[in-house]
């Protein structure tokens, strides 16, 4: 049998763990407290910074561009005649990012067309996109662009085909509304000589460096950025067609 002085009752220890038992008691307590004072404040702030959020939103609308961070004024701007704000896309047949732009480009285009003259440009930032440029301009001059623009993206970025010469060029178009005879005559002319002369000086007065790169009415470059992707692209050209189509001294954003 087990025994020893903890097996009878003492008063002491007992009065001794009531106060124990009183001041566990008070520490719980004083920490609920607590843990409700931090829990409404967490609230409060989160509070706070979804109304500062909201009034972030409102002040800045998803609408509103910035110069500078979605566009660009252009130094020397080319001046443009008529009644249409003239939208010009540079582009190329080897770049990636105008193929998977050009679908979406050609349906705000049309979408557009009352307000918009839209004009497609081919950079000429090498011998092989000077090519392609050519191939553009040709295709142009036969009135079969409409029918092979698309065709060519695919061919390049979708087959895999490697056009880089006239003799592909002339061969891939034979039978599509010309010849290939035709088309190499026409490609080496003076008329698509003097088409990519002004290509590339207009590139470089505008001093356009990348593609797809946008031109609108000859003042404001849109391209992408890490702000601006190509759907943003689109959103930004709405906002320059309608503050070009604003009359002076009156608010573009209704």
């Amino acid at each position: 049998m087990l025994s020893g002085a903890h097996d009878r009752y003492n008063p002491v220890d007992c009065h001794q763990n009531q106060v124990v038992d009183v001041m566990a008691k008070k520490t719980n307590r004083f920490l609920l407290g607590q843990k409700i004072v931090v829990g409404a404040a967490i609230v409060l702030a989160v509070g706070l910074m979804g109304g500062l959020y909201l009034m972030v939103l409102t002040e800045a609308p998803l609408g509103e561009f910035v110069e500078g961070e979605h566009y660009t004024l252009i130094e020397n701007p080319r001046r443009v005649r008529g009644d249409k704000v003239e939208v010009m896309e540079f582009f190329s047949y080897a770049c990636i990012h105008c193929y998977n732009f050009d679908d979406r480009l050609n349906t705000w285009a049309r979408k557009n067309s009352e307000q918009v003259e839209f004009i497609r440009t081919p950079a000429i930032g090498s011998n092989s996109w000077r090519l392609l440029g050519r191939a553009y301009y040709t295709m142009e001059e036969f009135d079969i662009l409409e029918e092979n623009h698309s065709r060519l993206f695919r061919e390049i970025h979708d087959l895999g085909r490697n056009i880089n010469s006239i003799d592909a060029l002339a061969s891939w178009i034979d039978g599509q509304g010309t010849t290939s005879t035709a088309f190499r005559s026409m490609f080496n002319s003076n008329v698509i000589n003097r088409k990519i002369e002004f290509a590339d000086q207009m590139s470089r007065r505008l001093r356009v460096s990348t593609v797809p790169t946008i031109i609108v009415n000859g003042k404001y470059m849109v391209r992408v950025t890490a702000d601006v992707g190509l759907s943003r692209m689109l959103d930004i050209m709405d906002h320059l067609v309608n503050k070009e189509l604003t009359p002076t001294g009156t608010d573009s954003n209704p």
